[in-house]
């Protein structure tokens, strides 16, 4: 009796510690939650999107913004250079429900490689704090704020390129 009930402390005490993984490795998206529907009308939740990046480029759009317009060109050049670095990209599309149709028929024109979600509730523009579009946000792997900047005029791109080379690994030759 006397080792079982030895044994029986060893188990309880012990082995839990020896049977516990590290998680010191592991990342924990701490960004917004969200389900949204995409392009697609697709819906598509945080875990979809925010899982195989280095850095996120998170931008704020709107059909209704002309500086917008003049910037997804150029954030699809950025996409093409960077993307096997490890940037993702996010547009956050935050026409209200009465101009979603306008915002996909621009957006399905400009065959964009990456993620569009529309945020007609504006939840995601208010969790990060966005009073002006657009708005581009980098963030990291665990979706802590890296950089933003607000607004858009030619040669911008050229600031967000610097960022990424800073942030960004290496590319592989």
């Amino acid at each position: 009796m006397r080792t079982l009930t030895l044994t029986l402390l060893l188990v309880l005490f012990i082995a839990p510690g020896a049977f516990a993984q590290d998680d010191s490795t592991q990342t924990e998206w701490s960004g917004p939650k969200f389900r949204l529907q995409n392009l697609d009308s697709d819906t598509v939740k945080e875990s979809d999107v925010f899982t195989e990046g280095t850095v996120y480029l998170v931008d704020f759009w709107a059909s209704w913004c002309r500086p917008c317009q003049q910037y997804l060109p150029h954030l699809k050049k950025i996409h093409d250079e960077y993307s096997e670095r490890g940037l993702v990209i996010v547009i956050f599309c935050i026409d209200d429900a009465g101009t979603v149709s306008t915002a996909k028929t621009a957006l399905s024109s400009g065959n964009y490689p990456f993620e569009i979600l529309f945020d007609t509730e504006k939840k995601i523009r208010d969790w990060f704090g966005v009073r002006m579009i657009p708005t581009t946000i980098m963030l990291d792997e665990t979706g802590e704020e890296l950089w933003r900047h607000v607004g858009y005029e030619s040669g911008n791109e050229d600031e967000i390129r610097e960022q990424l080379e800073s942030l960004l690994p290496e590319a592989e030759e």
